[in-house]
């Protein structure tokens, strides 16, 4: 009775607080009072850039689309003395396997699901110095969670210095998906990327014009820049994350509410929908209890046919906690959060993303407790 009291006098102050009322009063023979409260929650209005700063690793164009940039440089790092093999016009230097970790394991620990970047690149940056021709063959492959996929890169060679009048020479070569298997290998998503690779040095007279070839600078020094534009398609990308389940040690039954849900609303600007659910997680048995499910998604903004946002969309969704989900709430020690994303069209359509994306949205408490005051 006093946790009923309790329960009854805070359902008073937090009305009288808000001053929120949906529904009547209703007063039986038995002394039952079911008012519908709905008790303002959390507002907000986030863009992109609010939580995602412009940096060395996101990078936004004039026009504010985002860009996804890795760099890693001296991948490779060779000098005439490395070409040790060979015959005497053509000599061999080895690029010696490395990896370079995207450190994006703990966020794909939390997804699942398709999508794609449509136009990723890798930029292979160097400063050559040798005067003849240097032919490069990078084998490069993405290691995902359960596969492998290679680059498929074949052989390219680099831009000479045109000895003497020029020492040396700075240029890129890009791999897109033109010429190799990136847009797959990128998809996958990668958590590690590997390399390794050789350089055929052909000699020719030129390198001889000048005596150079021993007694110059002659170096080769190159650096991987993976590019990644947010165009992309998303279907079912689904995101979890895991907290502690607050209402394990709570005193409330499940016979003192007829219903308690939150409801949400969203102006969406962002080329996405999302939808939710919430699972009560027993970590000692490893298994779902109850799992309820927000009604609707939230939709995402109309498009136009480059794939950037037009304007906003306007929804609502509800997550309705039922009286068995409470009822297990005491054998769950975990809350999993599940988001799903998809594109606009169902996740059939490439999108486009912009740092001036925003979405606002506001939740409230809605409670229907059933007091009883004898």
């Amino acid at each position: 009775m006093i946790k009923r009291s309790f329960l009854f006098i805070s359902m008073i102050m937090a009305l009288s607080i808000t001053g929120c009322i949906k529904g009547t009063y209703g007063l039986s023979k038995q002394a039952h009072i079911s008012p519908t409260l709905a008790i303002s929650g959390v507002k907000g209005d986030i863009s992109l850039s609010d939580i995602v700063k412009a940096n060395d690793t996101v990078v936004y164009d004039q026009d504010k689309f985002v860009t996804i940039v890795f760099r890693k440089d001296s991948v490779v790092d060779l000098k005439i003395s490395d070409f040790s093999k060979g015959t005497l016009v053509q000599k061999i230097a080895i690029i010696d396997p490395t990896s370079y970790d995207l450190n994006i394991h703990n966020i794909l620990s939390h997804i699942s699901g398709d999508f794609q970047f449509l136009n990723p690149s890798i930029k292979f940056n160097y400063s050559n110095s040798f005067p003849d021709p240097i032919k490069i063959n990078l084998n490069v492959s993405g290691q995902g969670k359960d596969k492998t996929i290679p680059l498929n890169l074949a052989p390219f060679t680099l831009v000479s210095p045109n000895i003497p009048a020029q020492q040396e020479i700075t240029a890129s070569y890009i791999i897109d998906k033109t010429n190799s298997n990136l847009q797959n290998l990128i998809s996958l998503p990668p958590e590690m990327l590997n390399f390794s690779g050789t350089a055929i040095l052909t000699s020719s007279a030129k390198s001889n014009q000048t005596g150079d070839y021993i007694l110059g600078p002659n170096h080769l020094l190159g650096s991987l820049e993976v590019d990644l534009p947010m165009e992309l398609t998303i279907n079912n990308l689904q995101f979890t994350d895991t907290a502690d389940n607050f209402m394990k040690d709570n005193s409330m039954k499940t016979e003192d509410f007829q219903f308690l849900r939150v409801d949400i609303k969203a102006i969406n600007g962002f080329p996405l929908g999302v939808s939710l659910k919430m699972s009560l997680y027993d970590s000692k048995t490893k298994s779902i209890k109850s799992t309820v499910n927000a009604t609707d998604i939230l939709e995402p903004a109309p498009v136009d046919n480059n794939g950037k946002s037009l304007g906003v969309t306007e929804t609502s969704t509800t997550i309705e906690f039922t009286r068995e989900f409470f009822s297990f709430s005491k054998n769950a020690d975990k809350l999993i959060f599940s988001f799903t994303l998809n594109t606009a069209g169902n996740g059939s359509q490439d999108v486009k993303i912009y740092s001036d994306y925003r979405i606002n949205f506001s939740a409230a408490l809605v409670v229907k407790p059933d007091i009883n005051l004898n």
